[in-house]
């Protein structure tokens, strides 16, 4: 039986991450249900019950070492991973995953990763240096593949998408169990907002809760949605009680099928957070992203949607201008949108396909 090892960052509560963790082992499982599947996660607990496949711990060091020697293929399945905006740490540990890889002479694949920002010069000549050796580099976006370019690497690299649009949501039957859970009508139009801390939080909160009261005063419902438990949801309540209206904030946790399906029942999505902009996408809802990241600007314009631009010079009435335009002209704004998904979710599974016969290839 072919060992498959899919590291990321999992297992931190963070609902894009698991979505893409998700979708990538049904992904793989369809195409050849005998393959084993190992996963490196903060929580080996939660990720081995959540996934039913073998868990290895990010603490544990021998116990990493002994999976990767036995593996026949270590995939970086999804997100940008290699990045040093948080910090050099993250992205030393999994260059340095990598390099174990090799000295036991593993296939590596980057699996509908993104790439960046890569600001520390000495960075970008170990990612250079390393990533030569990689077998094959999957991208979701094109503006990662011509980052990796300029570093000089051009060999095994291929443009996908991100490995979550194959996920499909949970059944009608439970998201509306969810609403009448967390106590939110669905008597009118709902817009959704997800946000995250960043560098100046006070222009945040100030700029998203004056635009939640624009949209309540229009006779919309808005509903914050945490991507990452719990900072994202300590964020929305400090939003929240900014706020001269009520917007109603998603307090609980949820699997992402479930995240996916809460966000298809709105009219339109508000995301700081890029995955839920790629939810709302696969569900036909239209998005105005806010670009704090290189990689939320790269998936609005393949999905031909609405940028209100970068979080540092963000203010209320460019919000609800764009927030107006897209509202008012939503079926245009899904039509571009549909056209797009479909292939987006072709050029995901045939990376799948291709990470089978990575795994079955003889290197």
């Amino acid at each position: 039986m072919n060992k498959i090892l899919i590291c990321g960052y999992y297992g931190f509560k963070n609902v894009g991450d698991e979505a893409i963790l998700q979708a990538t082992i049904d992904n793989l499982k369809t195409i050849d249900s005998n393959i084993d599947i190992s996963v490196l996660t903060y929580n080996a607990e939660y990720t081995k019950y959540r996934y039913d496949v073998n868990a290895v711990s990010r603490s544990k060091l021998f116990d990493i070492v002994k999976t990767i020697k036995n593996c026949d293929l270590m995939m970086y399945g999804g997100g940008s991973l290699l990045q040093d905006v948080t910090s050099s740490k993250s992205l030393l540990f999994y260059l340095g995953l990598i390099s174990i890889a090799k000295l036991f002479g593993k296939k590596v694949m980057f699996y509908c990763n993104g790439y960046g920002p890569v600001d520390k010069k000495v960075n970008q000549l170990l990612i250079k240096w390393i990533l030569k050796k990689v077998n094959l580099i999957t991208l979701r976006d094109e503006g990662s593949k011509k980052k990796l370019k300029e570093l000089g690497i051009n060999k095994n690299i291929k443009v996908t998408a991100d490995a979550a649009f194959t996920m499909k949501p949970a059944d009608k039957k439970k998201i509306k169990e969810i609403f009448e859970y967390e106590s939110i009508p669905t008597d009118k139009d709902i817009i959704g907002i997800s946000i995250r801390k960043w560098k100046d939080n006070k222009q945040i909160r100030e700029v998203i809760s004056k635009t939640i009261d624009y949209i309540s005063n229009k006779g919309i419902n808005v509903v914050l949605i945490p991507m990452k438990y719990p900072d994202d949801l300590e964020f929305s309540l400090e939003v929240k009680e900014m706020c001269k209206s009520e917007p109603y904030v998603i307090q609980n946790y949820y699997e992402p099928k479930e995240v996916l399906g809460i966000i298809g029942e709105f009219s339109m999505m508000i995301g700081i957070r890029l995955h839920s902009l790629i939810f709302a996408s696969m569900q036909s809802v239209p998005i105005v992203g806010i670009e704090y990241d290189p990689k939320v600007k790269a998936f609005v314009e393949a999905v031909e949607q609405k940028n209100a631009g970068s979080i540092e010079k963000l203010d209320v009435a460019s919000l609800c201008m764009c927030i107006d335009e897209v509202y008012d002209n939503r079926e245009k704004y899904i039509k571009k949108m549909d056209e797009k998904r479909e292939y987006m979710k072709e050029k995901v599974i045939l990376t799948a396909k291709e990470a089978i016969e990575l795994l079955n290839k003889s290197v």
